[in-house]
């Protein structure tokens, strides 16, 4: 997006280079769309005429395929109109329903506008349908991907340039996509680290024996760097080979004893992990199952594919992140650590290049020391993958070119440097044992081109599987489909990513320079994050747009912002935050993109702001009354709200209403940890402990991303528009916050329990401050309310009756008020759960006398489970002739189910001062944790849909006569542990009277109802 600015007759050396990045996509616009028009139709005009040129020469096919009377025929003329109706549907149905990729306002999920290189690479190979699983199928693509392949290793740092007949050459190729570049690399490194004990076994027992006693001796180098015979080394010599030694077998094979590579395979075979599964030699050779290291931030990729190849999700070690949500390397080592004490062999680490949800890069310079120090010091060894799916083409910017011509820097859209740490860290890709990348991420190719690349070329043998239809003779030169997890795939992606490779440039000046404005975009966003709250009294005139949106109406400092990443001033002791914040507003997002990069001490400060890699992760939180909320519950529901506004989920969904694009995610606790409760305490998601210190309230936390790869949306007029955008929908989700969780007096409904002594069981809201109680009390009735009651319950038998407060308090002060005999609380009888103010109530202004609280417990989501209980848990109380329940509530979302006057034998077995005091009975056969969401049916009207649950589903049963074995605890602690002896057990069964509801106790506060 141009500034609106005067600009300079002559163009700077940066406005010309924005100019090249936008010569590569169509636009925001479609500005360049005669470009594609005219390189579509000359791959069109291209196929047409391979067509025809492939005809004999003596015309002998002419005409006899599709002849023009065929095409005059009806059949023919309906067949191709049926054809474009629908591509019209179809393209209609696309232009108002696809998520707007090409949008500037589009910062959500790792996807931009594609490349205008890579779609027309696709559709030009597309026509041609070449499958890259065999070269018979695709001698032209086979070669592009094995071309890409190269260039990518190249692009990341490894030595493409040796010599060509280095076996141990770099090589890489095209994937469907990262999932199953990582699967890839799983299995190619599980079988490394077993190939030593197939070769082992094969000497001992197969035809290889002749290397136990040829002269002069196989001899191999363990990891720290001895010599010894191999037949000689022990297990933990063979499962601590370094990788490079373990591949370079078969060379030292072959040169020593000229043993050739056929029938060193053929030998191998029948003891390879590949033909025996690795069950089979670790028994043989008494190896412990192994172990991954991987950021607690992995990509759910990697259990998936420890599920897949048979090692199991649990291989993978979590390691904990930093502040930064990189790889703490100090957890890291007391893993390693771990793993030696309980002789565990360790596969690999993997380090994460640009973290899916926050762009973090773990510090690959310092894992690759650390393999360095273990292999010297403990004599231990494994591989080191990168997952640089995201962060990979970032290496680009490392990469050099020749200059082009003069010019000073004096950028319009600059192009931001990687920060020196992660250029660190991408320096260090070239040590990696293995690396996925994928274009169709930050390479801006279509989908599906994922990546993978080794350092060692002889890894992809690790791999291989060959069959007689797709792999003949020589192919094991060329081939690119017989390494790897695919079979058939299709050869388009390997042309789209290659044709885009060549456009663009692998450097600098080509990706470099696109990744680089990104980065810009990106970092520009994250300012705005940074310095959104507190709202400024007096923002500058730049700053303020005319309002396209309502105000909501909440107070200036109510929305909180907070990016994960801190500020500068927040990582260093003592420096002012607020004044960096100021300074943020006032001399970087106010200013024009020039005006910015000229000023040196802005710039300087701009390039050390954000996350690693184009991505900004944060959350927002809200104030009530100048109180910042404790409840993480509430803060999700802020997030969520947020992200259900600026995204698309589906048809009904529509684009043009959002006024930019973000994605959601969850911080686990447990993943984590440290960096979780760093990020809380900026949040203001804290709470008191007994000895009055903050700590972080519990919970998981849901945040807000934007994965910025648009180089456009940079000038201020838009940003700052975008942003403000942003701002509005937030506060008016502040708002909704506000409603569900301001304390106000109010009416509070109860359902009246029993016929002699009554209960009354509060009607609960999880959503509505004001109702998020589970309250059960005792109480009597004035006489002639009373016996009015009993005489309704005989009339209308199965009808369910509630008292509520008649004029509005809080629900504590109500509660604490009951108490006193003395209280003057007016309530009125109602049938049911009266419409609002339109049923007279059967009875009011009567008191309720002798009251006594069976049950409190606070429905806060800080008070709540995380999981359901096993088996269903109800409160108990009454006396021994009049029994009732009450579902327990400590779990969200859940059903209240209210039942009084059951059946069960439980009475006779429990006293009465048991039973008025109150206990929790649980159904040991109605298992819960299993049925939740319990099952419900909607109920549709004209007005109104609700859902009503289905108590007589199987599983729940809890309908009239309906008998349950059941046990009785003390406390719902002790019912929920499940190790405590239940004080008496019997049976038990509903009435005709239940009140049971769904929707009220769940349903959003904040929504008209």
């Amino acid at each position: 997006m141009a500034d609106n600015e005067c600009q300079p007759d002559v163009p700077d050396e940066n406005q010309i280079k924005h100019a090249l990045v936008s010569s590569w996509f169509l636009g925001p616009r479609a500005e360049n769309v005669d470009v594609l028009q005219t390189l579509f139709g000359y791959a069109l005009n291209r196929q047409q005429q391979a067509r025809r040129n492939l005809a004999q020469d003596d015309d002998i096919d002419k005409d006899i395929f599709i002849t023009q009377e065929m095409k005059d025929l009806d059949i023919y003329k309906e067949s191709i109109k049926t054809l474009t109706d629908n591509t019209i549907k179809l393209s209609n149905e696309l232009a108002a329903h696809s998520v707007p990729f090409w949008s500037p306002r589009y910062n959500a999920h790792m996807n931009m506008d594609t490349t205008m290189a890579s779609v027309i690479g696709y559709m030009s190979a597309m026509i041609y349908n070449p499958n890259n699983v065999a070269t018979e199928a695709s001698p032209l693509t086979t070669k592009l991907e094995r071309d890409v392949g190269l260039e990518l290793c190249g692009m990341l740092g490894y030595n493409v340039h040796g010599p060509k007949d280095d076996p141990a050459a770099p090589w890489g190729h095209i994937t469907c996509d990262g999932s199953v570049a990582n699967l890839e690399a799983i299995w190619a490194i599980r079988n490394l680290k077993f190939y030593p004990f197939s070769l082992k076994q094969a000497i001992e027992e197969g035809p290889l024996k002749f290397l136990s006693t040829v002269e002069p001796p196989f001899t191999f180098e363990t990891c720290n760097g001895g010599s010894k015979p191999f037949v000689s080394l022990s297990k933990d010599e063979l499962l601590n080979l370094t990788p490079s030694k373990i591949l370079s077998i078969p060379t030292i094979l072959g040169e020593k004893y000229s043993i050739t590579p056929n029938f060193l395979q053929s030998a191998l075979k029948p003891f390879l992990i590949q033909s025996t599964g690795k069950e089979k030699l670790e028994k043989k050779y008494d190896i412990n199952p192994g172990k991954f290291m991987i950021s607690a931030t992995k990509h759910y990729s990697w259990p998936k594919g420890g599920a897949i190849s048979g090692l199991g999700s649990d291989t993978f070690v979590d390691i904990a992140v930093d502040n930064e949500a990189r790889m703490n390397i100090d957890i890291l080592k007391k893993e390693l650590d771990k793993c030696i004490e309980t002789n565990t062999p360790i596969f690999g680490v993997v380090a994460i290049m640009g973290s899916t949800e926050h762009g973090a890069c773990d510090p690959l310079a310092e894992i690759i020391q650390v393999r360095n120090d273990y292999q010297k010091n403990h004599g231990v060894s494994f591989a080191i993958h990168c997952d640089a799916a995201w962060g990979g083409y970032f290496a680009s910017m490392l990469r050099s070119r020749k200059p082009r011509g003069p010019g000073d820097f004096l950028p319009y859209v600059p192009a931001m440097p990687l920060s020196p740490y992660t250029a660190k860290q991408l320096q260090n890709l070239k040590d990696a044992d293995s690396i996925t990348i994928d274009p169709h991420k930050s390479g801006y190719i279509n989908y599906p081109a994922g990546g993978l690349c080794y350092r060692d070329g002889r890894m992809r043998y690790l791999v291989t599987w060959t069959s007689p239809i797709v792999f003949h003779e020589g192919d094991d030169v060329g081939s690119m489909g017989v390494y790897g997890v695919e079979g058939s795939k299709p050869g388009a992606s390997a042309v789209a990513t290659w044709l885009t490779h060549q456009s663009l440039g692998l450097d600098e000046e080509g990706y470099g320079r696109l990744l680089g404005e990104a980065i810009f975009s990106c970092a520009k966003l994250y300012c705005h994050w940074a310095t959104m709250t507190p709202r400024p009294e007096h923002p500058p005139e730049k700053d303020r747009r005319k309002g396209k949106r309502p105000d909501a109406g909440v107070d200036k400092d109510a929305l909180i912002v907070v990016p994960l990443i801190r500020l500068p001033s927040e990582q260093e002791e003592g420096e002012d935050v607020e004044a960096q914040k100021d300074y943020i507003r006032k001399e970087i997002i106010g200013r024009d993109n020039m005006a910015l990069y000229e000023d040196e001490k802005a710039w300087d400060l701009m390039c050390k702001l954000g996350g690693d890699l184009m991505i900004n992760a944060f959350a927002t939180n809200f104030k009530i009354d100048g109180k910042v909320n404790q409840d993480v519950g509430e803060a999700n529901y802020l997030n969520q709200w947020i992200f259900s506004k600026l995204s698309i989920s589906s048809k009904k969904d529509v684009i043009k209403e959002r006024p930019l694009f973000l994605t959601s995610s969850e911080f686990s606790e447990e993943a984590y940890g440290e960096c979780l409760n760093t990020f809380k305490h900026r949040l203001g998601l804290t709470v008191t402990d007994n000895c009055g210190n903050p700590k972080p309230a519990s919970g998981d936390l849901r945040f807000l991303v934007n994965v910025t790869m648009s180089p456009w949306p940079t000038s201020p007029d838009f940003m700052t528009t975008m942003v403000e955008d942003f701002r509005s929908i937030a506060e008016h989700g502040v708002k909704r916050c506000i409603k569900r969780n301001k304390r106000t007096p109010d009416i509070h409904g109860f359902v009246v329990q029993g016929l002699d002594k009554l209960y009354f069981s509060h009607i609960a809201m999880f959503n509505m401050a004001n109702h998020r109680k589970q309250l059960i009390i005792a109480a009597d009735l004035p006489e002639h309310v009373h016996a009015f009651y009993k005489e309704q319950r005989k009339e209308n038998p199965g009808q369910f009756y509630t008292i509520a407060n008649m004029d509005p308090h809080f629900l504590e002060d109500l509660v604490e008020g009951l108490v006193n005999p003395d209280n003057e609380y007016k309530f009125r009888l109602d049938k049911a759960i009266p419409a609002n103010g339109e049923v007279p109530p059967l009875k009011k202004d009567f008191v309720l006398r002798n009251v006594r609280v069976i049950v409190n417990q606070s429905m806060a989501y800080p008070d709540l489970d995380k999981d359901y209980p096993d088996k269903m848990p109800f409160y108990i109380y009454g006396n021994k002739t009049e029994i009732h329940v009450d579902h327990v509530l400590k779990c969200a979302p859940n059903a209240q189910i209210t039942a009084d006057l059951v059946k069960s034998d439980l009475g006779c077995k429990l006293s009465d001062e048991q039973l008025e005091k109150g206990l929790v009975v649980v159904l040991d056969d109605v298992f819960e944790k299993s049925l939740q969401a319990l099952p419900t049916v909607l109920d549709k009207t004209e007005h109104h849909t609700k859902r009503i649950l289905t108590l007589d589903a199987p599983g729940l049963s809890l309908t009239k006569g309906f008998e349950h074995k059941a046990s009785v605890y003390e406390t719902y602690e002790n019912a929920k542990c499940g190790e405590n002896q239940p004080i008496a057990a019997g049976t038990i069964s509903l009435g005709e009277t239940v009140f049971a509801d769904w929707d009220a106790v769940n349903m959003d506060g904040a929504e008209e109802h």
